[in-house]
């Protein structure tokens, strides 16, 4: 088998990184279902982060608010009927009532979820912060709704507690954000797959099939009863 890499330099309060992990997913899928061998070939996902607002706000705005930074109204509705349309396609119900703040607190929980789980639990608390805040209408910048979402994404209630209540993972985000925006991206979702291949936005099917089937040409294959 093969174990294809994939890094997702991601920020929670991204709905385009929402969509475009959903796309991934699909695409694994119909890789594993069709591709010769794919159903043996094993993905090791790992999420890392990106803040959309280089200097953390002070404090949650409505999602409508923030938008209007930059947008008019009229241009609000149209994102807003956009992003609707392109989820329903990804099973994804956004809604739009809620209040948007700092992602700092979501990224460490994903850090914690990576070194307390590997690539599954990580992805399960991805998937949970996204779900939280862009369906369920909960800001995710509150400790109670990024324990909450922790818990729920398998992590031990304690654990998540008394990590986020320190400096856990603070170092470590910000320096591997720093490290990305210095590396030149300037916006997410960014995959890279393999190691080489990279897309930038919310990706395409096909071109994720293509990349898998180029990285799993590429990869070592292991083989043991472990892999068996």
């Amino acid at each position: 088998m093969a174990v294809i890499p994939i890094e997702i330099i991601s920020d929670p309060i991204c709905p385009w990184c929402y969509i475009g992990y959903r796309t991934l997913q699909r695409a694994i899928a119909l890789y594993q279902k069709t591709y010769p061998g794919g159903a043996q070939n094993a993905f090791e996902i790992s999420w890392k982060p990106y803040f959309i607002d280089l200097v953390e706000p002070a404090g949650s705005v409505s999602i409508h608010d923030r938008m209007a930074r930059r947008m008019t109204d009229s241009q609000i509705t149209a994102a807003q009927t956009r992003l609707k349309r392109a989820g329903k396609e990804m099973g994804i119900s956004f809604a739009f009532g809620g209040y948007i703040g700092s992602s700092r607190l979501a990224h460490r929980v994903l850090f914690l979820a990576g070194e307390h789980g590997g690539s599954g639990t990580q992805c399960r608390m991805a998937e949970t912060l996204f779900r939280h805040q862009f369906e369920l209408e909960a800001d995710i910048s509150q400790p109670d709704v990024v324990v909450s979402a922790a818990v729920e994404a398998g992590l031990p209630e304690e654990l998540v507690g008394v990590f986020l209540a320190g400096d856990g993972g603070v170092q470590v985000i910000e320096r591997e954000a720093r490290e990305a925006r210095d590396a030149g991206v300037s916006g997410v979702p960014r995959f890279v797959i393999g190691g080489k291949t990279r897309f930038e936005g919310a990706g395409d099917l096909g071109e994720f099939y293509e990349a898998f089937v180029a990285a799993g040409e590429s990869s070592p294959h292991l083989s043991g009863p472990e892999y068996e």
